[in-house]
């Protein structure tokens, strides 16, 4: 799969050469209607719109030989990118994600993991079926802006090549809006206290075996900062970022019946 920044490029000539082509007549998503996460979240709440949660556990070690465990759980909308989010359920739900990796970093500004063609720690998994591209410039409204946290299809130039492929933005991504399916974003990591959910300090521990364990942002951030290898081998990092699990936390439920929502 070509790389994404690569393709950003592709579209930055493509608009100088758009006099030449035919324009499209109609903008789905007007300016003024591009959410950022926190918008898109507030949207859901009020107009009672389904949600799924789901929780992937990273592990991983630094340049310095330092062992990490990480956490990141993500709301999906359902709605937003309806085709999107249920692919990425469904192959959650069948541990497709399980002991894959992340098999690209670009510096401060995203991680990308889902590659089951060169990944796979053990056995090989079955290739997987395209989806359409749930984004505007392939006549799909879709308003979620690409800020801090939202969780993405990855794909190739063509429109609908998403497959199982993601990218998790971790600094702002704009000039991905209109051009690839955000249907997630991340959330802060909860935990079970008692018979209530409550947000985790956002502090290190320590697992019994060294491994330093982080949450949410903080396991994005410290993954974007890993060095990488060099381009030949498309930004992958140096050390081994593997996907332990995905599960489904929830599923088609509005958000105030869930239990990791707050």
């Amino acid at each position: 799969m070509k790389k994404i920044l690569f393709f950003i490029l592709c579209i930055a000539m493509s608009i100088a050469l758009v006099a030449c082509g035919e324009k499209k007549s109609t903008k789905l998503v007007k300016d003024g209607d591009w959410l950022t996460p926190a918008q898109m979240l507030a949207k859901y709440k009020e107009e009672n719109k389904k949600v799924s949660v789901v929780k992937m556990t990273y592990k991983f070690s630094d340049d310095d030989g330092i062992r990490y465990i990480g956490y990141m759980s993500f709301v999906m909308f359902n709605e937003c990118a309806p085709i999107s989010t249920a692919n990425f359920v469904k192959l959650t739900k069948n541990n497709f994600y399980d002991n894959l990796t992340i098999t690209r970093v670009v510096t401060s500004d995203l991680i990308q993991g889902g590659d089951n063609e060169k990944t796979t720690l053990s056995e090989s998994k079955p290739k997987q079926s395209k989806i359409k591209g749930e984004f505007e410039d392939n006549d799909v409204y879709n308003n979620l802006s690409h800020r801090r946290g939202v969780i993405s299809m990855a794909r190739s130039d063509e429109y609908d090549s998403a497959s199982s492929q993601f990218f998790i933005v971790q600094n702002t991504f704009t000039s991905a809006d209109g051009y690839y399916a955000g249907f997630g974003f991340l959330l802060e990591e909860l935990k079970e206290n008692k018979e209530s959910y409550t947000a985790v300090e956002r502090k290190n521990t320590k697992t019994t075996d060294g491994e330093i364990v982080l949450y949410d942002f903080d396991c994005l951030d410290k993954i974007t900062s890993l060095s990488i290898e060099n381009d030949a081998n498309d930004g992958a990092p140096i050390q081994r970022v593997e996907i332990l699990k995905a599960e489904v936390l929830e599923e088609n439920i509005e958000i105030n019946s869930s239990n990791y929502i707050k």
